[in-house]
């Protein structure tokens, strides 16, 4: 199987949960999991804050569903454990394979960075955990570079980068710029984005992040060019815009899914010429 082949479609945490980052799921655990299935994923991915419910009620909620993926952990850049307790637990339970991380501590000696990220991959570790570490353009790490210099300087062989189609796009990054690190990519996730960006970075990544194939990016071309890379790696779709939390549960899973399926049957296309 290569990149473009890949059907082990993952639905992001926010894709559907109905409502801005910033607060809690419109939707129940038991209601996406349901719509996940029967739009096609194969897959769903937890952020901590569902362990609240109790780790049992997590387990029967997802419906045997598959969870390969818990995000986003935070705090381990501030020198804290944050959600870790939690993100472990239910990775345990649900046999999660990757944990996707963020940096949100705006300054810090790089060394010091480097020496947390570095304990945390230890921690992950631990519980069989791949560490993804997501460059995103509103943030103190915006490029998949400057990720992959994070990762190289904190030495854990189980930590990698994910790719998000609308922070790289948004950065600017390359296909090129994406060639030197092209090995130490773990996970892709695939949105789109506005031909007109909104004039505030957060706003525009947290409200105008699109379905596949709903935008502006030329979603075929970038996975041809990642496969040709040599990129072969689990595919999450993530979708966080205001019309698509708005839309009724099933009918937002099914547009994510279908997005995503039709913007590989592209890329096979255009690669096969």
């Amino acid at each position: 199987m290569g990149l473009l082949d890949r059907t082990d479609l993952v639905a992001s945490y926010y894709t559907l949960t109905g409502a801005h980052l910033s607060l809690p799921p419109r939707h129940s655990l038991a209601a996406r999991a349901e719509a996940a299935a029967a739009a096609g994923f194969t897959g769903l991915a937890l952020a901590p804050a569902e362990a609240a419910a109790g780790i049992p009620a997590v387990v029967g909620a997802t419906g045997g569903l598959a969870v390969p993926e818990l995000e986003p952990l935070r705090g381990w850049d501030s020198g804290g454990r944050g959600d870790e307790e939690a993100v472990f637990a239910l990775a345990d339970a649900l046999d999660a394979r990757q944990v996707t991380t963020i940096q949100v501590v705006e300054d810090g000696p790089a060394d010091l960075l480097a020496e947390r990220f570095a304990g945390l991959c230890a921690r992950a570790a631990e519980h069989g955990l791949t560490v993804g570490f997501e460059a995103r353009a509103n943030s103190p790490v915006s490029t998949p570079a400057e990720a992959a210099a994070l990762v190289r300087a904190a030495g854990a062989p189980n930590a990698g980068i994910v790719l998000d189609a609308y922070h790289v796009h948004r950065a600017g990054v390359t296909l090129a710029d994406l060639t030197p690190v092209a090995g130490l990519v773990v996970s892709l996730q695939l949105n789109d984005m506005l031909a007109e960006p909104r004039p505030d970075p957060a706003e525009d990544a947290l409200e105008f992040r699109l379905v596949p194939g709903e935008g502006a990016i030329d979603l075929p071309a970038w996975l041809a060019g990642l496969a040709g890379l040599g990129i072969d790696v689990p595919i999450a779709v993530e979708a966080l815009s205001r019309e698509h939390n708005a839309r009724p549960l099933e009918e937002a899973a099914a547009r994510a899914a279908e997005g995503a399926r039709r913007t590989l049957a592209a890329a096979r296309e255009l690669a096969a010429r």
